[in-house]
């Protein structure tokens, strides 16, 4: 039934194929998470939860050191896929797992040093200390496994990679339930995760075995001054500019815990995951586009991208429209349902939540397509803009309106100026993109 409905729709089927088991591993994620955040409450109390919350933000956070590579890596793959350039490609995968590994090992090094600033006396407790050295060891083979994602998507085989991540978090739910079971903690948890990072990355070795590009880690690394160039100049610099902005914008939950404790941080937590969920589900599509527009953009398709950017953006708003206009009615009654007393009161959070959610959606595919197409510096000037003023409200408002602070920040700022600014943003990517095809 789904292939009948493929052959019917305008797509690229290997986009259809992306998008569609993208979704299948972002419901898989859901469900896992929505029937483990009750427990996890049950089992940890809402103070471990927060800690584990604040653990988990600090992960993503740390990204923002290797967003030069990530952008520069997924550009320069996904250029020589679409020309066919094995060996290239080979010399790009190999240097890429260096580096993430490299920093991987670097960033936990860092974090062990400022650590004490982050969780304080939460080292005290022998579970706490424990379930961070477990997740500093999560954290090395996520960015080992970054390079195979890359690599999977360059090739236009997202759907591959996408089935087998989704492989490895049914390990992680397994492996989850079974250390809540014994009483393991926090530790336990963390050990799922790392459980489940391990089986996705046996199955992309099993993968790569079989594959005629013959990838796989050496110590020789070709092309290393010349790869070394191209991501460490301006279009990585642009880069990891934008990632350090990007992650700071979504690290809502780890500067209330900074402000205002655990406890505070698992509040906001639970009343942003819902339209944070439908935020990643959104975001899918521009980033499971963005081979195919770099592919568009190598092969000078100028009138495709144009048009396909304009589809983009309509869908985009009609689809974030909906899920606001939905959450922001519906969402006390199904936080309710989902945590019981731990969910937030009042209809003012939820409303506001939701039209952050509709206006950071949205926000998204312009600045995607500017990411992919390297038209940075706007895109940095605009995110630097939304960071400030963001800052600015909720420091000036935190002490008014408490843990909704962000959502409320987020929405003020995008319906007075900021949404406006993606707009043109992605309106004139796709106009220089035309002008210099023509000339």
């Amino acid at each position: 039934m789904v292939k009948g409905i493929l052959k019917r729709l305008p797509l690229n089927h290997n986009f259809a194929n992306a998008l569609m088991t993208g979704y299948g591993l972002m419901a898989v994620t859901i469900v896992i998470q929505f029937v483990l955040v009750p427990l996890y409450l049950e089992h940890l109390g809402k103070e471990k939860f927060g800690v584990l919350a604040l653990i988990l933000a600090a992960n993503n956070f740390a990204a923002i050191g290797i967003t030069w590579l990530s952008g520069g890596m997924a550009r320069i793959l996904a250029e020589r896929a679409a020309v066919d350039d094995i060996k290239g490609f080979c010399a790009g995968y190999i240097f890429a797992k260096w580096l993430y590994v490299g920093y991987a090992f670097l960033a936990v090094f860092l974090f062990w040093i400022i650590s004490p600033w982050i969780l304080g006396s939460a080292y005290q407790d022998p579970e706490i200390l424990h379930a961070v050295i477990l997740s500093s060891l999560y954290f090395i083979l996520v960015y080992e496994y970054n390079a195979d994602r890359a690599a999977y998507n360059a090739r236009h085989w997202q759907a591959r990679g996408n089935i087998r991540e989704a492989i490895g978090q049914l390990f992680f739910a397994a492996g989850v339930l079974w250390g809540l079971h014994a009483k393991w903690g926090l530790p336990g948890v963390v050990g799922a995760q790392i459980f489940g990072i391990l089986i996705t990355r046996i199955l992309a070795w099993l993968f790569w075995k079989k594959d005629n590009y013959g990838l796989g880690w050496s110590f020789k690394l070709p092309g290393f001054k010349d790869l070394w160039s191209r991501v460490s100049g301006k279009m990585g610099r642009d880069y990891v500019i934008y990632g350090i902005l990007l992650l700071i914008l979504q690290a809502d939950v780890l500067l209330l815990g900074l402000i205002a404790g655990p406890e505070i941080a698992a509040t906001y937590y639970l009343l942003w995951r819902i339209p944070e969920v439908c935020i990643l589900i959104l975001w899918r599509i521009p980033g499971s586009y963005a081979p195919f527009l770099i592919a568009m953009d190598a092969r000078g398709e100028k009138a495709a991208l144009a048009e396909n950017y304009r589809r983009g953006l309509l869908l985009m708003i009609g689809l974030a429209g909906a899920a606001a206009f939905i959450y922001g009615i519906l969402g006390p009654w199904i936080l309710k349902l989902w945590v019981g007393e731990n969910a937030p009161t009042g209809i003012i959070p939820y409303l506001l939540a939701a039209s952050a959610m509709f206006f950071f959606a949205i926000a998204r595919w312009p600045a995607g397509v500017a990411y992919s197409l390297i038209n940075t510096t706007p895109l940095i000037r605009i995110s630097f803009i939304e960071l400030i003023t963001k800052l600015m409200v909720i420091t000036f408002l935190f002490s008014t309106f408490g843990y909704y602070t962000p959502v409320l920040a987020t929405t003020c700022i995008h319906a007075l100026l900021i949404f406006y600014l993606y707009l043109w943003l992605g309106k004139s990517t796709v106009a220089k993109s035309n002008l210099a095809g023509a000339c």
